[in-house]
């Protein structure tokens, strides 16, 4: 990103390799996200397949973004998994956000599985025209 000081922490973790290992394990996912910046402010786009409204957290202290969210699977009745390549778990992320975003005014907006935040820039950091007058 251009000046926004925007950072991404970045988290990683190894899935477990057998099916009942995913099983016993909850594994948190770092989301894929998309960042666009205007001279109004900046949007991120926040893939969180499988997570519902009400299983979504997002919180901000301290200028730091933090969104999380939630998905659990059911196996079906009668059913056990071999393999697994989908499982239930947890998304988290974390953004350190500019000083000229203003944090207050945040939106937050989910459709098909995509968290869409937007974080407009403080009045006073916006670009604005200087009226010149004639004496």
């Amino acid at each position: 990103m251009n000046d926004t000081n925007t950072h991404v922490a970045t988290r990683e973790q190894n899935a477990p390799a057998t099916a009942e290992a995913q099983r016993a394990e909850t594994i948190t996912l770092r989301p894929a996200t998309d960042i666009h910046e205007t001279k109004e402010g900046v949007t991120l786009y926040i893939d969180m397949p499988g997570v519902p409204k009400d299983a979504l957290s997002i919180d901000v202290d301290q200028n730091v973004l933090s969104v999380k969210g939630a998905i659990n699977l059911h196996t079906p009745e009668g059913l056990e998994p071999t393999y697994m390549d989908v499982h239930s778990g947890t998304f988290e992320r974390h953004f350190t956000l500019g000083e000229q975003l203003d944090t207050q005014s945040i939106s937050a907006e989910l459709d098909q599985g995509v968290l869409k935040l937007s974080i407009p820039r403080s009045e006073q950091h916006k670009p604005r025209k200087i009226e010149v007058k004639v004496a």
